[in-house]
């Protein structure tokens, strides 16, 4: 039953890949690529072409760099054989994980219609979460690698615990460091569960098991510390400049329009039915863990914790899995009552969320979707990145600066495989960000003299100057040094 279902899904991630109308974050990863593809040994801040490094080089995109330069394809087709890779490893990792609590086929296809459905009106579009809605836009990121890694060091660990063997250890800490450098969110959401799998344990775990472990977690430490391209210090440093980014999260979990994670009520029943039988539950003790962690978060300002909701969800999903496909399900009118109502809500969430379809539209051309339905679907996600930036092409080379006067400009123009004056994206590792909004913003002002703004595009080398909504700055003189090359519908590019 589960290998039925998990080849439904990944026909399914073949059309996402096929179709790769991936917006948003897609973006940053496609320039990254770019960047590091254009020198592999020392590669400076994807967004603004300064420094050396970033925590964006990780090791998965540099696997993505090299296939770029060895094949010619472009980061785009590439990222399309990630989001189908990704799907195949998260699928093996998550029947691994579930295994150890159910052996049962048919539970694992529960537990995985459940993590793809079993959110809420909306479910949260973020990177890292398993609703489909969600993995429609993510397939490719190195979100999806990473939390497949995770449920792999579980299950490294669970096998660890069962075998008493050197290459389970050796297997977690590698996995760990792997997802340290990959996705740093999913490494807290390692640890959680971690720490959850070692409490649920902890009368079985000796010890010598304890101390190789540790040793283990060293040797991660050790593998983190030695990636060339960015430092562990800046990772864990950097956390709280996304609080505010993330307070979204928040907001959609209480908001009765969005509950994007309301549905999973109904799976809170199978978890106390566990937490009654065995107080010791891993999966009970997996989730009160990451409630706590998301409930300081909330209460603290630090939204950025939010992004433990994942490690919250699971164990919802695996033990509603679990319950569902027990053999009592049949005779027990009260467990069908539980099934039947998950089913109703998934449904209401297919209805209610037409745009995307809960991520099903994200795999189909939309020529083919009826009629009635293409103004719903006609989303930032499902039409691909703009093109209206692509001009840029024809007056500054790749790898070039282009100073421009919006974010969403600066977010298509990395994906072009430009470097920014301004981030398009958080980043706090640049160290100058405030300096460069201030001189965005005395440049874009009326009452800046054109030597001033030609001196500012100057100062960070900047090869272009694109005006996209800015009416203040017009003319052909408006920047000195700069000559106005290009002038369009809402827009006026200025170079040297």
């Amino acid at each position: 039953m589960y290998l039925l279902l998990a080849s439904g899904v990944l026909v399914w991630a073949v059309g996402v890949a096929v179709q790769h109308t991936w917006t948003a974050d897609f973006l940053l990863h496609v320039g990254t690529v770019k960047a590091f593809a254009r020198d592999l040994l020392n590669p400076p801040d994807p967004m603004v072409g300064a420094g050396s490094g970033s925590p964006y080089y990780s090791p998965l995109i540099m696997l993505v760099a090299v296939l770029v330069r060895l094949t010619g394809l472009s980061p785009t087709a590439v990222f399309a054989g990630v989001a189908v890779a990704n799907t195949v490893l998260l699928l093996w990792a998550f029947r691994r994980f579930v295994a150890w609590f159910t052996t049962s086929s048919l539970a694992a296809a529960a537990a995985l219609l459940a993590t793809l459905f079993l959110w809420g009106v909306r479910p949260p579009m973020w990177s890292g979460f398993l609703s489909l809605r969600s993995l429609a836009e993510t397939l490719p990121y190195p979100s999806t690698t990473a939390f497949a890694l995770m449920l792999l060091a579980w299950d490294r660990l669970l096998r660890y615990r069962v075998r008493r063997d050197t290459a389970s250890l050796v297997a977690f800490g590698s996995l760990a460091a792997a997802i340290t450098l990959i996705h740093s969110f999913t490494a807290v959401n390692t640890a959680i569960g971690g720490l959850a799998l070692l409490a649920a344990y902890a009368t079985g775990w000796r010890r010598a098991d304890l101390l190789k472990i540790t040793l283990a977690g060293v040797g991660a430490l050790a593998l983190v510390l030695a990636w060339p391209y960015s430092s562990i210090w800046d990772l864990a440093t950097s956390a709280p400049e996304f609080a505010q980014i993330h307070r979204l999260l928040w907001d959609n979990l209480l908001d009765p329009r969005e509950l994007s994670c309301g549905y999973a009520i109904v799976a809170l029943v199978p978890l106390l039915l566990r937490l009654r039988r065995d107080r010791r539950d891993p999966l009970v003790i997996m989730f009160g863990l990451a409630v706590a962690v998301i409930a300081f978060g909330a209460a603290s300002g630090q939204y950025h914790l939010l992004r433990v909701i994942p490690v919250a969800m699971l164990p919802l999903h695996v033990a509603f899995g679990a319950f569902v496909a027990d053999a009592d399900l049949a005779r027990l009118a009260w467990r069908r009552l539980v099934a039947v109502t998950a089913a109703v809500v998934v449904l209401a969430g297919l209805v209610v969320d037409v745009a995307p379809l809960s991520g099903f539209v994200g795999a189909v051309p939309l020529q083919w979707i009826p009629g009635p339905l293409q103004s719903m679907t006609r989303t930032a996600s499902l039409t691909g990145p703009s093109s209206r930036y692509d001009f840029v092409r024809d007056y500054a080379p790749e790898g070039s600066t282009v100073f421009t006067d919006h974010r969403t400009a600066d977010r298509h123009l990395n994906r072009l495989g430009y470097f920014t004056v301004n981030p398009g994206w958080p980043n706090p590792w640049i160290g100058d960000e405030p300096e460069r909004a201030r001189d965005r913003a005395t440049l874009l002002r009326a009452e800046t003299d054109p030597a001033t703004r030609g001196a500012i595009a100057d100062r960070y080398d900047a090869d272009c100057v694109l005006i996209t909504r800015t009416a203040a700055v017009t003319g052909p003189e408006a920047i000195s040094g700069y000559q106005r090359v290009r002038t369009g519908p809402g827009s006026a590019l200025y170079c040297r």
